[in-house]
């Protein structure tokens, strides 16, 4: 939801759009436009404009803009190719609201054996819910399915942060811990040194040097 600077905002690139299109448009047909499209990102929207005015040849409007907003719905062949993948409990999957429960209608025909019908049904099934959630506005939602293998669900969680599709904070609890190595160099530990080892950042190198000083006075002192 745009904010109200953010709307604003919208309303000066959409004049300046119409304006560059060779056209005015007047405040009260662009504060109704803004109220179909406040439920968009601004980034969004302003690509959408800029398509507009290299592709569009006539008039500013509604219709054309909506035509070229990136919705981030993926495009039903390209949902069913993700979906399928479900079947393997082992994968991890980032899907859209609509292909989760499109899969879920077409899973007791796949279960059953015949992939053929339940393509059919997600299909027909996915195009329905990506019609109703483009009329109700606003982008698509990612989420994650995950699976039972640590190692791809870690790649398939970070591609989706990458990408800008998930969130860092949504799955940081999901993703698994790198190894903790230690500060010091525990052999040199046994052999009565104290040593940082190769991971230890300059702080604790100069705590750890320090350290081996004192333990360095004890050692002569006791002599």
């Amino acid at each position: 939801m745009l904010t109200d600077a953010e709307q604003d905002q919208l309303v000066d690139m959409l004049a300046t759009t119409a304006e560059v299109m060779g056209e005015k448009i007047s405040p009260n047909a662009a504060t109704y436009m803004v109220l179909d499209l406040l439920s968009y990102p601004l980034p969004t929207l302003a690509r959408a404009l800029t398509a507009c005015r290299r592709e569009v040849k006539g008039r500013l409007s509604l219709a054309a803009i909506m035509e070229r907003i990136d919705d981030g719905h993926p495009a039903p062949n390209e949902a069913w190719a993700v979906a399928i993948r479900a079947a393997d409990e082992a994968v991890t999957l980032v899907w859209t609201e609509q292909t989760r429960d499109a899969w879920t209608a077409a899973l007791p025909l796949v279960e059953a054996g015949d992939k053929i019908a339940g393509r059919a049904a997600f299909l027909e099934v996915y195009t329905r819910l990506v019609k109703e959630a483009r009329a109700a506005g606003g982008c698509a939602v990612y989420q994650p399915s995950l699976g039972h293998d640590a190692g791809a669900r870690d790649a398939a969680l970070q591609q989706a942060v990458n990408a800008g599709r998930l969130a860092h904070e949504q799955v940081a609890e999901h993703l698994s811990l790198p190894a903790a190595t230690p500060a010091f160099n525990p052999l040199a530990l046994l052999a009565g040194r104290v040593e940082a080892s190769p991971e230890a950042n300059e702080r604790t190198r100069e705590r750890l040097a320090e350290i081996a000083e004192l333990f360095r006075s004890d050692q002569g002192a006791a002599a």
